[in-house]
């Protein structure tokens, strides 16, 4: 019953907004039509010299402004900004410029009914005030240079440090209250099968209230990015309302495209993961090999190496002797991420349970390598290599960056994600295998969970 009643709410609700809509632009339109036969009566008024008739036409076309200033000019005001915000218009009315606006027109059409020189007079300045104001944005933000230098490294949820630069080429006159703006693409990963384009938004990197003539200007702001993805750089824009505030002026500098990637935001793994018996680098076997660690003494023969001899052990018991050394094992670590998004699965409750299992893996990753184990990454079909070190850290976290979920039937499951991590090596008592599924508890095979240990999102 309550659904019932939502979905008539629902549809009665647009219904509503269009007919207000049509009611709207019909009172426009009945309010301008007026206007302008109430100016047309006054005009005609005036030259047949019924000054009764004029000084209440004068009065009526006054009422009949204040009605569209009211009803009229705020919605047309909202399109229009939104019209300049998604074109990319090069001039923008501030909410002084709209007051500004208004108060001319009032000033013009009392001017233009009254015949009055003082009020022609007034007129005059403020349209000079507009292009006084045009000319100045437009040479101040001519001839500037951006360039913006981006961290290597910048990770989702953390400040980035940003130094943007800003350059004024022009050889005589300064540029004054100048902000810079980024315009870029955010593409970040998600659950969704259809290809669409990341939409263009502009984050804006810093503001410069004065650059002299032949110099630069820098800044070092703390620019935010929320989610992990990837971002591309597409150019600037400089903008500037200068020197009245009534009208904010841009222009689009091209730039080369700059890729930037935000890492996932590693975090302190649980208690739990910490039982596993790993040990830091490497270990000793009982094995022959080529480690550091001496196994025993025995006879030289003809393939040993000479610097394996043993003299003192030589010297002692008079016959050629050499150092046999123990072998190293290498503990190493394989992260599997579940990728697998069935058609059964909500998907919102998917995307939270997958970004979960993505942080996981970024910080997996980020302890396993600063305990000095070999760890290799695993998306999917996608089977990465073991390494070590801070740059394989970067690589699996640039990995886990631009990962995505693959939609697939509800009867396949984790067998060929495993298969695919070479078993071979998986089933060595020196290597562990970590694996983050969303999948429902009990589902996963029971040979699966001998070899794994198993995280569920």
């Amino acid at each position: 019953m309550n659904q019932q009643a939502d979905t008539k709410s629902a549809i009665r609700k647009p219904q509503f907004a269009i007919t207000n809509r049509w009611w709207r632009l019909i009172l426009g339109t009945l309010l301008v039509l007026t206007g302008l036969a109430t100016a047309i009566l006054t005009l005609m008024a005036r030259r047949l010299g019924v000054p009764e008739l004029t000084g209440a036409g004068a009065i009526a076309s006054l009422v009949l402004v204040l009605l569209i200033m009211v009803l009229v000019v705020p919605p047309l005001t909202r399109s229009a900004f939104a019209e300049m915000a998604a074109t990319g218009f090069p001039i923008e009315v501030t909410g002084g410029g709209v007051i500004f606006v208004v108060t001319l027109v009032i000033v013009g059409f009392a001017a233009w009914n009254t015949a009055n020189n003082l009020l022609f007079m007034v007129l005059s300045i403020m349209l000079s005030t507009i292009f006084v104001s045009w000319i100045a944005a437009r040479v101040s933000l001519r001839d500037l240079n951006v360039s913006a230098r981006f961290p290597d490294h910048i990770f989702a949820g953390e400040q980035a440090e940003v130094l943007v630069t800003l350059r004024n080429s022009k050889r005589l006159l300064p540029s004054f209250s100048i902000l810079v703006e980024m315009r870029g693409s955010f593409d970040r990963p998600g659950v969704s099968t259809k290809k669409v384009a990341p939409p263009s938004k502009k984050t804006a990197l810093g503001y410069f209230t004065y650059v002299p003539h032949r110099a630069a200007a820098e800044q070092s702001i703390e620019q935010l990015f929320p989610k992990r993805g990837h971002v591309l750089v597409k150019g600037f824009e400089t903008s500037t309302s200068f020197p009245f505030g009534f009208l904010r002026h841009r222009r689009r500098l091209v730039a080369r495209d700059v890729d930037i990637v935000v890492y996932p935001k590693p975090e302190p793994i649980t208690d739990q993961l910490n039982l596993l018996p790993l040990q830091s680098g490497q270990t000793t076997s009982l094995r022959r090999g080529a480690g550091q660690d001496l196994l025993l003494l025995r006879d030289y023969q003809a393939r040993d190496d000479l610097r394996h001899i043993d003299w003192k052990a030589t010297a002692r018991v008079r016959r050629l002797t050499v150092r046999e050394f123990a072998a190293e094992d290498e503990r190493r670590i394989t992260i599997v991420l579940d990728l697998t998004l069935t058609d059964d699965i909500d998907e919102e409750n998917f995307r939270i349970r997958f970004e979960n299992g993505v942080t996981q893996a970024a910080s997996l990753a980020k302890h396993f390598i600063e305990e000095r184990a070999e760890v290799r990454l695993i998306l999917g079909a996608d089977v990465g290599r073991f390494g070590s070190g801070l740059e394989h850290l970067y690589t699996c976290l640039r990995r886990l960056a631009l990962v995505s979920p693959v939609r697939v039937g509800i009867k396949q499951n984790l067998q060929i994600t495993i298969d695919r991590a070479a078993v071979s090596e998986l089933r060595s008592e020196a290597n562990y295998l970590i694996l983050l599924t969303t999948a429902a508890r009990g589902s996963i095979a029971p040979n699966i969970w001998r070899r794994a240990f198993v995280i569920h999102l």
